[in-house]
């Protein structure tokens, strides 16, 4: 879902922030380029927010297609003008936030079956009511298009969804095709609905409103021209369908060459609190040394400060900004790839992963390589920021780094241990003490590691493991290439084409779960999974995931997340905050930040002038 499409790239590329490559001359293009296209100023100010460099604003229809699947077209731009049903994300916590839904908490049917919605008094900027209809009007138009969702995955939603009806205008009713957790379908079904303005229901530009969503044909036609019109960026600001808005702001200013946009209230938000500020630019950065220049040169009231310009944090502090690390509630992990040839035989074994993990020495990497910023990771489900799935075993190592320990695992395997050489296999076959199924007489653990180029800390991490892994005898080659090229590499095997099956080990980036927001990990670790890059497929871990869809118990959740972390499907490595905010400190109202990347600039003014 979208944890995966989005938080592939767009994860890949916050992380490629940590390494800048810039000249200063691109500052001033850049860092003034939302000037260019600003509204006019009012009493309330302006707030500057940075972000991710190489990254920017292309998309604005909140159905959002794979291709421009990314966090700056959602979190940072569209949730700020449409928002979904159901806000997840309350003061700084990973929960719903029953304060910002559009609508109350879903009312289920005994057998749980049917979910019936009531709407809280919206309405859209053009004085329309936010009704059922409008909710019917955006399932509609994924059910024509599904395929086209970035969050689609076979079988789930809208695929479980039998039938949907508006009851009355403010009620509507979603009958799903068998009894499913509460909790599951609050947090990874009816999250993902937008409800969007009839309004919209149109064919072209000049063509009537209607009701041609009601048809598989017509909603077809509907989606396609509202797809053409929000991948026109330039006429963002311009374009009268994207003014009608039911969130805090809309669109004023678009600069199509730099992505930067500019933001300003929507006089009409039925919501609480109402912005304070008076314009909010979104600026776009071509690297994060041309960020880090903005910020210091006061032109940024809430951004980053890059991981290698760290020692410059107290130079920002007295230029007036607070440092505030920003975590979300994702992971980190290397995953394996369980049907490459060569490598299965090894990674097949569940020792040979345990003696890999604990050769990861993560509060190691913490300390030294993150400069104490990053979390060691244990298992599926993140330890930090607080949140209500992680699980007691989850919380405490079960692999704590042990050259020992890995040696020790080998030799009761049937291995020769040669530290500093190659480890070989001395006891083939299946039994007691013996190496394992595939594993030959004289054989020798060599596995390729691709990861993303340009990192240094990711580098220095890869390189700290492939340096413990040879106190035990097991080769790790290191290979480092650019992350769209790890990320058409470290896809899925398909035999028939051999797509996919070449690398061993990869790390994709980290798995941020949003709009999934509850953790329940089928799309990563069940067997054909959508993100189920590296073919792991466990009849018991199976279980346990339709566990969490079907049982609102957290049992069912611990269960799930303890096998998992257990049986190490991947390898656990720690996991770096999104970013390491600065904020003007008479910015009031931007703490705390969210644990599912959105933002609240409606809460925020300032209390004295801006540090620029």
């Amino acid at each position: 879902m979208r944890g995966f499409g989005r938080v592939g790239n767009l994860v890949a590329a916050r992380r490629g922030r940590l390494v800048g490559v810039a000249i200063l001359a691109v500052v001033a293009a850049t860092a003034g380029s939302a000037a260019a296209v600003a509204a006019p100023q009012s009493s309330g100010g302006t707030v500057s927010f940075a972000m991710p460099p190489a990254t920017g604003i292309n998309y604005i229809f909140p159905l959002v297609s794979a291709a421009n699947c990314s966090s700056e077209n959602s979190e940072n731009f569209q949730y700020l003008m449409y928002r979904p049903l159901y806000w997840f994300g309350s003061h700084g916590v990973a929960k719903v936030n029953t304060q910002l839904s559009l609508a109350q908490l879903p009312v289920f049917s005994p057998n749980g079956r049917v979910a019936t919605i009531h709407l809280k008094s919206y309405r859209w900027s053009n004085g329309q009511p936010l009704s059922a209809r409008d909710v019917i009007f955006w399932l509609n138009l994924l059910k024509a298009e599904k395929a086209s969702w970035c969050s689609y995955v076979p079988g789930a939603f809208p695929d479980n969804l039998v039938s949907y009806q508006a009851v009355n205008a403010s009620t509507v009713r979603l009958t799903f095709n068998r009894t499913y957790s509460r909790y599951w379908l609050l947090y990874n079904e009816l999250s993902q609905i937008t409800p969007i303005p009839q309004a919209w229901d149109k064919t072209s530009s000049h063509g009537a409103v209607g009701t041609y969503d009601t048809t598989p044909a017509g909603a077809r036609a509907v989606y396609k021209f509202l797809n053409t019109q929000a991948s026109t960026a330039s006429t963002f600001a311009s374009n009268p369908l994207w003014q009608v808005v039911d969130g805090p702001f809309h669109v004023v200013g678009y600069n199509p060459t730099t992505q930067d946009a500019v933001l300003a209230p929507n006089a009409q938000y039925s919501g609480s609190p109402k912005p304070k500020i008076s314009r909010l630019d979104l600026v776009a950065f071509t690297s994060d040394t041309a960020e880090f220049d903005a910020l210091r040169a006061g032109q940024i009231d809430y951004g980053y400060l890059p991981l290698q310009d760290l020692s410059q944090k107290a130079e920002l502090t007295r230029l007036g900004y607070s440092f505030q690390p920003w975590h979300i509630l994702q992971f980190s992990y290397l995953a394996f790839n369980f049907a490459n040839r060569a490598a299965a035989p090894y990674i097949h074994q569940l020792y040979i992963r345990q003696a890999l993990q604990r050769l990861i020495d993560e509060p190691a990497y913490v300390k030294t390589i993150d400069k104490g910023f990053g979390v060691s990771e244990f298992g599926p489900v993140p330890l930090q920021p607080a949140n209500p799935f992680a699980s007691s075993f989850e919380r405490h190592n079960a692999y704590p780094y042990s050259v020992a320990a890995a040696r020790a695992l080998l030799a009761a395997h049937g291995w020769k241990v040669v530290p500093n050489g190659l480890s070989r296999c001395t006891h083939p076959g299946t039994g007691a003490g013996e190496c394992g199924a595939g594993i030959r007489a004289g054989a020798a653990i060599t596995l390729t590691n691709l990861f993303q180029t340009g990192l240094p800390s990711l580098t220095a991490e890869m390189e700290a493991f492939q340096s413990a892994a040879l106190l035990v005898g097991i080769r790790v080659n290191l290979r480092e290439a650019p992350i769209n090229t790890v990320l058409s590499t470290a896809v899925p095997c398909t035999r028939s084409t051999g797509t996919g099956c070449g690398w061993q080990i990869a790390d994709p980036a980290p798995w941020f779960y949003a709009p999934d927001f509850y953790p329940s990990g089928g799309a990563l670790f069940a067997c054909g999974g959508g993100y189920n890059i590296g073919s792991w497929c466990d009849k018991t871990n199976d279980a346990n995931v339709l566990a969490t869809h079907l049982s609102s118990s957290p049992a069912a959740m611990f269960r799930y997340e303890n096998y998992v972390a257990a049986q190490l499907p991947v390898l656990w490595i720690p996991n770096q905050p999104w970013q390491l905010s600065e904020i003007a400190k008479n910015l009031k109202g931007a703490m705390p930040q969210d644990p599912y990347l959105n933002y609240y600039p409606e809460t925020w003014s300032w209390s004295g002038p801006a540090p620029h």
